[in-house]
């Protein structure tokens, strides 16, 4: 299901000549941070190219906001794990649109936070398109496998056949653009965040009865930790598989039936045509009112009911979550208005906690709650304007903490970063972008946030 390449053999080639060597000579003058790259002494180069020429080291989407408004636009992510957030950044300065953030980021967090968001999750998406000045929702709710795995009933993945659907109907770079990061980080290694750390230190300990799990995450009798260098081959080889065949790779080629053969060798069972028929449901988001504005949530089975109970100012239960507890979101939004906003799930924290040999594919588990997510858009379909973007993480009562961050910055005139602080992550963290006065007409109204609580990052992109 790749994006369709129109010009010709020698084109293509040209392109994908050109994309190494832009990236290369960015690196060299400090303007973008390649962080999907590993550790090779390339990377050390740009990375000491990129210091001179920075010796603050101050990321481009950490500007003073007014010198990143100067321009008069306003471009910005914000995710459950930083890396990933690095990720989208880079793609909106690189020429992509929000859609092509979200699918980066996606990948990137499978790479980076397998508790949480891998290849085995599901969840739901909603886009704000700024063409058409209407929103699309992208549901891809948990479907039970038939049959379970290690005494675990596990979902059939649909998140990648989500995200390559999303990306057809709205993205703008090449496919291979948006997966190659997360492929780089899985492939030459990348440091393990405070995000996936804490996941370890609530469940590392439930990985290690799986072999392939104990061999991914495990170090010295125990689980890796912060900070540490962690490669994932099998995975790398996998999103290779999917960046250079399109995503229906996953779920109906070579890869898809590896997958069916690998999970029947340890026991459980996938058949190629259940992965077929996981189809995601692409239509309306369910929408409620706001003046001019309509207000977008994710139609049933996920829990837009909740984000709207949230909206009407009704604050979640549950405590503050200490880990990922298997949910995690993300948010894109770029400077034509068009925004994405897309909360994953794992069921649980790390799934089914089964890792699917030769392909690093963590399964995601069917738990009560795991289609317990929405993501939620406030934007105005009259003249296309974006108000509000938001995804929860940490817990499945975060879609009702999305909603009422939503309320508390657009009904209560509240700023991003106040509204989360005073949420305090109860019920679950948030990532949020808002412009209360619109995008496009008042770009200093424009910002972006993370929970305090939470372990992720909000960045903006400095467009020029």
């Amino acid at each position: 299901m790749m994006r369709r390449n129109t010009g010709g053999t020698r084109s293509w080639q040209a392109r994908n000549a050109l994309w190494p060597r832009q990236l290369r000579n960015l690196a060299l003058v400090g303007t973008v941070v390649l962080v999907a790259c590993g550790c090779s002494e390339a990377d050390r180069e740009s990375d000491r190219a990129a210091n001179a020429a920075n010796p603050a080291g101050r990321s481009p989407g950490r500007q003073g906001l007014s010198q990143v408004l100067r321009s008069g636009s306003f471009a910005a992510v914000s995710a459950d794990e930083s890396r990933a957030a690095e990720i989208g950044r880079d793609v909106l300065q690189n020429g992509g649109n929000a859609t092509d953030a979200a699918v980066a980021m996606y990948f990137a967090l499978a790479v980076t936070l397998p508790s949480a968001a891998g290849l085995g999750s599901t969840g739901a998406c909603i886009v704000h398109d700024d063409k058409t000045r209407a929103a699309e929702a992208f549901v891809f709710p948990p479907i039970a496998a038939p049959g379970p795995v290690a005494g675990q009933t596990f979902v059939v993945p649909s998140s990648v056949r989500a995200f390559t659907l999303m990306h057809i109907r709205h993205g703008q770079l090449r496919w291979e653009q948006t997966v190659a990061p997360a492929e780089r980080m899985a492939r030459f290694g990348v440091p393990v965040s405070r995000a996936l750390s804490r996941d370890l230190q609530a469940g590392g300990s439930l990985l290690l009865a799986d072999r392939e799990a104990r061999r991914i995450f495990g170090k010295g009798g125990g689980v890796i930790g912060e900070g540490d260098t962690w490669i994932q081959a099998d995975l790398a080889g996998t999103l290779g598989s999917i960046r250079q065949r399109g995503g229906g790779e996953f779920f109906q080629g070579t890869l898809g039936r590896t997958l069916s053969a690998q999970i029947s060798q340890v026991g459980g069972n996938l058949p190629l045509e259940a992965l077929r028929s996981a189809v995601p449901q692409a239509g309306a988001p369910t929408t409620e009112g706001y003046g001019r504005r309509r207000v977008y949530v994710a139609p049933s089975p996920a829990a837009g009911a909740m984000a709207l109970a949230g909206w009407k100012g009704q604050a979640p239960s549950g405590p503050v979550p200490t880990d990922s507890n298997g949910f995690s979101g993300l948010v894109a939004v770029d400077s034509k208005a068009g925004a994405v906003a897309c909360t994953l799930s794992m069921g649980q924290l790390f799934g089914a906690r089964v890792v699917v040999p030769g392909t690093g594919v963590m399964l995601g588990a069917m738990t009560p709650v795991a289609g317990s997510v929405s993501p939620m858009i406030v934007a105005n379909p009259n003249n296309g304007e974006f108000g509000f973007a938001g995804a929860g993480g940490g817990a499945p009562t975060a879609a009702q903490a999305t909603g009422k961050i939503a309320y508390s910055v657009l009904e209560q005139d509240q700023t991003v970063m106040s509204a989360l602080g005073a949420q305090r992550g109860q019920g679950g963290w948030v990532n949020a972008i808002a412009c209360p006065s619109g995008l496009r007409s008042s770009p200093a109204s424009c910002q972006s946030g993370i929970d305090p609580a939470s372990a992720g990052l909000a960045l903006i992109a400095a467009i020029r």
